[in-house]
């Protein structure tokens, strides 16, 4: 499986318009994870790579599994599945062919050499047999009355031809050898390479015959359409028009746009902020008694020594209190679509016991408003009296002076009055700020820091916030540095 052939772009592009919070870095995530040798065997492996890296809720999973669905089959991934599991295949006995020509090309070699060592080795032995043997040959002695002359001469030359044919036969002898020993490895060469090719040709075919069959049936189980269960467990409502749009579309021949034409260009999705908000939980069991208390029957049972009745509790409830302080207007005019935000997934997503939402403009001295022109005041003795301690956190969402990059000892007098006069009535404080953290630094905002934990408004930001209200406060000191 090649990276260029898989839809991952398009997988991706169909998951950011469901409304899963993907972005860049999640994408290069997934390309070199496949790029190490992740999620390449299969298409299943492909998913459990996916799912791993982009999926962090069972509401994402459903998406993702119907639009995996979707891409893949509408791609035709599971074709390009054999046809790279035949070429792997095809590699492989290629190896092995190479393999075995360098074998018989060794074994060649060595018959060569082998064959010349032993020539050489008879050769010498011979030489140094032919004194030993015929001594007299080399300073003959002539006796009275012959003629020295004409009875040596036969006799060297016939052993002169003698040792040249004793020197040419190991040369012919040779040649026969090596050319018998290349015959043989050709022939066992030829067979085997038959063979390899015999059983690819046969593996290629069932390969094929099994591809066949199981696109067959995937293509003959008919495409599931979006059932009501799974418009009830996707709680979003936007996100359900997206994903019915998606099912009720998913047949028109358009062109595909590469690319998302998006207007939500805030640093949080509305996604996400709703998903953050419902990590604060104040859990308090209240109301009528309808939860089974395992724990707690089981105690009966071994304090009574038999079993009566269940020990039966009232169902856990959020009784968390949120009070949100918005700056409006002046500097934070820019960012009343991100504070608007921030009101609308509090009171709709974050499933609070309470939300009250009031506005202010740089710093609260006397009144606060509840709404954003400020015309319904409010004493803050008043609204802080409603409060209960126990239960009530407070979110302020102001740029704390860093948008106009000022210093006024004033405003960080006012702030800190009111930031102590508020520890008497809530248990958790925190700020979030619009403007980045770069932007402290010499301002109001870099003094207001060490007062209060303040935090920029991004996504990492505003999970720091909840855990603060949740009581798990960080060290905000080290990140102001």
């Amino acid at each position: 499986m090649e990276v260029n052939d898989l839809p991952l772009l398009e997988l991706f592009t169909k998951l950011r318009e469901a409304g899963l919070p993907l972005g860049i870095d999640e994408y290069q995530l997934v390309l070199q994870a496949i790029q190490a040798g992740f999620g390449i065997n299969d298409q299943a492996a492909l998913k459990r790579l996916c799912q791993t890296l982009w999926i962090k809720s069972a509401e994402e999973l459903r998406l993702f599994e119907y639009h995996f669905e979707q891409v893949m089959s509408s791609n035709g991934v599971l074709a390009t599945l054999p046809t790279s599991t035949m070429t792997t295949r095809q590699r492989q006995l290629s190896q092995i062919t190479r393999y075995l020509a360098l074998a018989g090309a060794c074994i060649i070699g060595a018959a060569l050499v082998w064959g010349i060592t032993s020539r050489n080795q008879n050769q010498t032995t011979k030489d140094l047999a032919i004194p030993s043997q015929t001594p007299g040959l080399i300073n003959p002695t002539p006796t009275p009355g012959t003629n020295p002359t004409t009875t040596t001469a036969p006799q060297t030359n016939q052993t002169q031809n003698e040792n040249n044919w004793k020197a040419i036969a190991p040369f012919i002898t040779l040649g026969f050898q090596v050319v018998g020993i290349g015959l043989a490895s050709v022939s066992v060469l030829t067979t085997i390479y038959t063979i390899i090719r015999w059983l690819t040709q046969r593996l290629s075919k069932q390969t094929a015959n099994d591809d066949n069959s199981f696109l067959q049936a995937t293509t003959d189980t008919p495409t599931l359409d979006i059932s009501s269960s799974l418009t009830q467990v996707i709680e979003d409502e936007v996100q359900v028009a997206q994903t019915v749009l998606q099912a009720t579309s998913r047949n028109d021949q358009t062109s595909y746009n590469q690319f998302i034409l998006s207007f939500d260009y805030l640093p949080v999705t509305q996604r996400q902020m709703k998903q953050l908000w419902r990590y604060l939980r104040r859990m308090i069991r209240e109301g009528v008694t309808t939860e089974l208390d395992v724990e707690a029957t089981i105690k009966q049972i071994g304090h009574q020594g038999t079993f009566l009745e269940p020990v039966i509790v009232p169902r856990r409830v959020n009784r968390t209190e949120l009070l949100l302080l918005i700056d409006q207007d002046g500097s934070m005019v820019p960012f009343h679509s991100l504070s608007q935000r921030l009101v609308e997934t509090a009171l709709r997503g974050g499933r609070l016991g309470r939300s009250n939402i009031y506005y202010f403009h740089n710093c609260p001295v006397e009144y606060l408003y509840q709404d954003p022109n400020h015309q319904q005041a409010e004493l803050i003795d008043d609204a802080l009296t409603q409060l209960r301690q126990e239960r009530t956190v407070v979110l302020i969402f102001s740029d704390a002076g860093a948008a106009r990059g000022g210093f006024n000892p004033e405003r960080i007098d006012l702030t800190g009055a009111f930031v102590k006069r508020l520890k008497q009535y809530v248990r958790h404080i925190v700020w979030l700020n619009p403007m980045p953290r770069s932007r402290w630094l010499g301002t109001t905002a870099g003094e207001i820091a060490h007062l209060i934990p303040m935090y920029e408004v991004n996504r990492r930001g505003m999970q720091d916030a909840i855990d603060v209200l949740r009581g798990r406060s960080p060290n905000f000191q080290e990140r102001i540095k």
